[in-house]
């Protein structure tokens, strides 16, 4: 099954993914937001609603390992799901790099507090950007 897309206006991958956050996530979000830059990627948008928080960026695939690391890094808990669409955008970019490093990856990512809501479900919320 294949979690990306390809269109005509916007070639690249577009995933959805959720998290746990066990200290703040409002920290952790600023958190990742200057390491995403730091890395090359560029948000799009944040937003904050119902306890939860989003973030919506995009990164040139050629960092995609990168930004996993950065994700884990700044103590978020994806999801299996979300952790299973991670490896296979990072495998995919490997076996791809020559013809794909530059193409773009978009996340849009939901982290909830740990003591809040279960993020088992990646499509379980939809907040406005």
């Amino acid at each position: 099954m294949r979690h990306g897309y390809e269109s005509e206006e916007s070639p690249g991958w577009l995933l959805r993914l959720t998290a746990l956050c066990a200290g703040d996530p409002a920290k952790t979000v600023r958190t990742l937001t200057g390491a995403l830059l730091a890395c090359g990627g560029w948000v799009l948008t944040r937003s904050h609603e119902k306890g939860a928080f989003a973030l919506d960026f995009e990164f040139a695939r050629a960092t995609c390992v990168e930004v996993y690391a950065v994700m884990i890094g700044c103590g978020l808990d994806l999801s299996r799901e979300s952790h299973l669409r991670m490896a296979e955008l990072c495998h995919c970019t490997k076996n791809l790099i020559e013809t794909r490093a530059f193409d773009i990856a978009r996340i849009d990512l939901v982290v909830y507090n740990n003591r809040s809501q279960n993020a088992g479900d990646d499509h379980s919320m939809v907040l406005s950007g």
